[in-house]
């Protein structure tokens, strides 16, 4: 089951419309209580609840998220690495961008270059 839960009502109908065994989720606690979810499409913009600490929630009961951010500046991108959220799509993006994601997880090299700046390596 595949859990939709962004602040974009049009996005929302869309991702459930193109997506089989998909939910439209309202309430970030519905998440945590839900026992068939296994990917949980979101994005940060929805603000009725604190970030870092839903996200664990989300990510102690092992599903799966994809994160919807509007830039690789926003703060959230560094407690989602942390959390080993790596499946991240940045804004401008299409449905189609979605349904990719969803069925190719990003690897660690896909967001290495995020990692290496929230860490502040050189010479990599």
């Amino acid at each position: 089951m595949i859990l939709i839960f962004t602040d974009n009502e049009q996005l929302n109908k869309d991702i459930s419309r193109k997506i089989k065994d998909s939910r439209i989720v309202y309430y970030a606690d519905y998440i945590l209580e839900e026992k068939e979810a296994d990917t949980l499409i979101v994005s940060v913009q929805n603000n009725k609840y604190n970030f870092k600490d839903f996200m664990f929630k989300v990510r102690d009961k092992n599903i799966r998220v994809i994160l919807l951010l509007e830039n690789a500046e926003q703060k959230e991108l560094r407690d989602a690495l942390l959390l080993g959220i790596y499946d991240i799509i940045f804004d401008p993006f299409t449905l189609e961008d979605i349904c990719k994601k969803i069925d190719t997880p990003s690897a660690f090299s896909d967001i290495a270059k995020y990692i290496k700046d929230i860490m502040e390596l050189e010479n990599i």
